[in-house]
């Protein structure tokens, strides 16, 4: 009964985590895509092709979507495996094993990568 108790937790905890970086995660979303058509139309959105590109290249913003892409990804991951595989529960496991993978992989990709660009 214990077990059942903490996977409820864990689940609850992951859900509020994916609440707290949905809005964010569209926010910069949008940002990206403003300065994307900023850097192609520049002045139709009033953004420069100066600022525009600096918001699209700025590594501070490549990182935090980053993580942020990989927390959600992860969370969704448990909760959609908690819904509908619940019942499998090594293909529960398996799952949530793949999607932590996945974050894992994108955090230390987008790591590994601004650290270089950081350095050169």
């Amino acid at each position: 009964m214990g077990c059942r108790v903490c996977r409820t937790r864990y689940v609850h905890l992951w859900l509020r985590v994916v609440e707290a970086t949905s809005v964010p995660l569209a926010v910069l979303l949008l940002l990206y895509v403003v300065s994307g058509y900023g850097m192609l139309y520049p002045g139709l959105l009033g953004l420069t092709y100066r600022i525009s590109s600096y918001l699209h290249t700025h590594p501070l913003l490549r990182y935090l979507t980053s993580i942020l892409i990989a927390l959600h990804g992860y969370g969704g991951t448990v909760l959609l495996s908690s819904r509908y595989l619940g019942r499998y529960g090594v293909a529960r496991v398996v799952a949530e094993v793949l999607g932590l993978v996945f974050a894992a992989t994108i955090v230390a990709i987008s790591t590994a990568v601004e650290l270089v660009l950081l350095l050169r």
